[in-house]
């Protein structure tokens, strides 16, 4: 069982990041998670690394040993992650734009990459992970990272659009993808392509792309945390047409059918602590 501790950042953070979540767990044995589409990016620091964590690519060869990492937003099957052995690891949790309001990096050069965390941070990198490491507890982990986001954040020029964006990829996220674009580009005082357009400068995909991919992550966390649904009735719940739609989006975000997926590569059940600051 993973057990993750999560805790809200700054509140002038949070329409940039979803969470500061640690993570603790041992394998005895091979340990299975798989790769597939997920709508945020995880910025990841690793304290406690045990014998083997690795990214398996589908045909079961060795593609990435993972240490501290920036995984971006996904949109295909990557593989699975290998773990074996005593883990602790720190992850700050960005929202859809979150990378391009607080960093500036063009996201839509990012899609689909697994990018080390110095290459995001740079001479920051040092410091903040000797700062990170020092810690002995979650609230201490995550007031120096708001003081070291805060800082970027603020030292930023953003574009017009930025918090416009944000608002509308977090109505994407608590509706769980359940989202009309007509309607969220109407609320962004946007035209359809403007709106489209900016959206894809933001989050670097298109906005139709986003909300599928947060539906279907979303219909995949629903069925680990309720594991006697069927399958049809997950489908139905997620605002899915019928079961063959959903099957048609699971092929395409995890490159198998969603009973496939849990056959063969099960995720690991997680047990979720939110915190209050």
């Amino acid at each position: 069982m993973v057990s993750t501790v999560q805790l809200k950042p700054s509140p002038l953070l949070q329409p940039y990041v979803s969470c500061y979540a640690l993570r603790e767990f041992t394998a005895e044995t091979a340990m299975i998670k798989p790769h597939y589409a997920q709508p945020e990016y995880y910025l990841t620091f690793v304290f406690r690394r045990g014998e083997r964590c690795d990214l398996i690519d589908e045909s079961g060869k060795f593609k990435l040993e993972i240490h501290n990492t920036l995984v971006t937003l996904i949109t295909e099957y990557m593989g699975y992650m290998d773990f074996k052995g005593d883990f602790s690891f720190l992850s700050v949790v960005f929202k859809a734009n979150g990378l391009f309001a607080i960093f500036g990096i063009p996201q839509k050069i990012l899609i689909n990459t697994i990018i080390n965390t110095e290459d995001i941070l740079g001479n920051d990198y040092r410091l903040l992970t000797e700062q990170l490491g020092s810690s002995t507890e979650i609230h201490q982990m995550a007031g120096y990272l708001d003081t070291y986001l805060l800082k970027k954040l603020l030292s930023r020029k953003q574009k017009f659009y930025t918090a416009t964006i944000a608002a509308v990829s977090n109505c994407i996220l608590n509706n769980k993808g359940l989202a009309s674009i007509d309607t969220l580009a109407s609320d962004s005082n946007m035209g359809f392509r403007n709106f489209e357009r900016r959206f894809v400068e933001g989050i670097g995909i298109p906005p139709k792309l986003y909300i599928r991919i947060t539906r279907f992550y979303n219909a995949i966390q629903y069925k680990m945390v309720h594991p006697e649904k069927s399958w049809t009735d997950i489908a139905y719940y997620h605002g899915y047409y019928d079961q063959s739609h959903f099957i048609k989006d699971s092929k395409e975000f995890c490159s198998r059918s969603p009973e496939d997926l849990f056959k063969h590569t099960p995720p690991p059940p997680e047990n979720f602590i939110d915190l209050k600051a």
